[in-house]
């Protein structure tokens, strides 16, 4: 069995090698309980770095050394991954189809079942020719790990099947007849033709997709059954989670509002079914909003955390933040007081809070300077410099905000007064708007991208 240690305490290449394999502690990530993987996608390994991962010594054969026992130079026993043939490579390896075409090394034993059919999986690997000692394709050199769904095409067949025999965690070597590579032909200039290829795979992950392309193959009315929508949702979550973990945040807005739409089309039967459905969608909204959020897209987080039918804290959390990002700091507070009267001791949302106030007092700062300096004074020249004064610095702080879209402006400006702030905002790359909210008309000042 896969032995666990702390990475932060610190690990040898012995670790890396064990033949039982090695499942890193690093902590969690966002909340959420998620294995770590052997190499850490944060820190791209040169393909020298992957091959020194790899115990090739049990190729070296003690008869064909040259000795020379007068020679005081010690010598290097290591063996180069590219310096043994296939065939020799082949006479250690397992026959995967029985006919020779995909041969298999395991290096390091993985964890768990074999993958799935249609399985979405996250690879590390190095393709290599015999005795070139560069791969013609690799991973690492791109910085990290890749993701692909089998059974659609996007790998090599042979490939594709020598994955399909892992385990996650696990590490192999494979050797692929051309026959399942780029055949007879190659791929010119690149690829000669009748090419043998060794890949060298680390599969870090996968996920089930199965009952997602189960769902989507029944006839219509099957598809609406609530009990086959959970499983297909179940799956569209998993995919939405990892794509977030992988901080690919639009490809999971786009998982989970798939699994949203299957939700609410979905027929309930009985109590149950609702009790379990608003389980369900409260948890994809929330987490749609935590998406939202990190893609600056407040208005379209606050319109999710409004559809979730059982709010928790983390929705409360979400609203408020999205609601700060628009300038909407009373009810921002609102929202993030309920967060923590479910959670008292969240100190991120506690944190939070103190974000908001302090953002409102400088907007209060800001609307309190400007109307001291408004233009319907005596002396309307020295006023209105004054004004133009306050509306830039106005501008510039909050252009160079970060954690705010949008911002509210004072009321009953005069069209002098508007007409200074828009020219002050233009000069920032900033607009104004105008919107009707809580039945009044209220001015804005939003960033290019709100």
């Amino acid at each position: 069995m896969a032995r666990c240690v702390n990475a932060t305490q610190g690990f040898t290449l012995s670790d890396l090698t064990t033949q039982d394999g090695l499942v890193f502690e690093i902590g969690e990530y966002q909340g959420m309980d998620e294995e770590e993987f052997s190499y850490s996608p944060a820190i791209p390994l040169t393909n020298e770095e992957a091959l020194n991962l790899l115990n090739m010594d049990d190729f070296q054969d003690g008869d064909d050394d040259n000795d020379n026992d007068d020679d005081d130079t010690t010598k290097d026993n290591s063996v180069s991954l590219f310096g043994i043939s296939f065939d020799k490579l082949k006479t250690k390896m397992t026959d995967i189809l029985g006919n020779g075409k995909i041969m298999k090394l395991l290096k390091q034993k993985g964890v768990g079942e074999i993958i799935p059919s249609n399985a979405q999986v996250t690879i590390k690997y190095m393709g290599h020719f015999e005795y070139n000692d560069e791969p013609f394709d690799s991973s690492f050199t791109r910085g990290g790990a890749e993701t692909f769904l089998l059974g659609q095409g996007s790998l090599l067949p042979g490939l594709e099947i020598a994955i399909s025999t892992m385990q996650k965690h696990e590490i192999a070597i494979f050797i692929v007849h051309s026959d399942l590579a780029y055949g007879r032909f190659g791929c010119a200039p690149r690829i000669p033709p009748n090419e043998q290829i060794l890949f060298i795979v680390h599969l870090i992950d996968y996920l089930d997709n199965g009952s997602v392309k189960t769902l989507e193959n029944l006839p219509i009315d099957e598809r609406k059954i609530f009990a086959n929508v959970v499983r297909g949702v179940s799956a569209k979550f998993n995919t939405a989670k990892d794509y977030f973990r992988r901080k690919k945040i639009k490809q999971a807005i786009r998982e989970y509002a798939k699994a949203i739409q299957w939700l609410e089309e979905a027929q309930l039967q009985n109590d149950e079914d609702e009790e379990e459905f608003n389980k369900l969608v409260s948890r994809g909204y929330s987490n749609l909003a935590v998406c939202y959020n990190m893609e600056n897209m407040p208005r379209r987080a606050c319109n999710a955390c409004n559809r979730v039918p059982m709010p928790s804290a983390k929705t409360h959390f979400n609203h408020g933040r999205a609601l700060l990002k628009m300038g909407e700091y009373t009810k921002a507070m609102e929202q993030l007081q309920m967060a923590v009267a479910i959670e008292p001791n969240n100190e991120e949302t506690i944190k939070e809070i103190r974000l908001v106030n302090e953002k409102q007092r400088k907007y209060l700062e800001i609307e309190k300077q400007l109307w001291a300096n408004c233009l319907k004074t005596e002396q309307k020249e020295k006023k209105e410099s004054s004004f133009a004064k306050v509306v830039r610095k106005m501008c510039e702080t909050f252009s160079k905000d970060s954690q705010l879209l949008r911002q509210p402006l004072p009321e009953s400006l005069t069209p002098e007064e508007d007409k200074c702030i828009r020219e002050q905002a233009a000069a920032f790359g900033l607009s104004i708007t105008k919107h009707k909210r809580y039945g009044r008309e209220i001015t804005y000042l939003n960033k290019y991208n709100y």
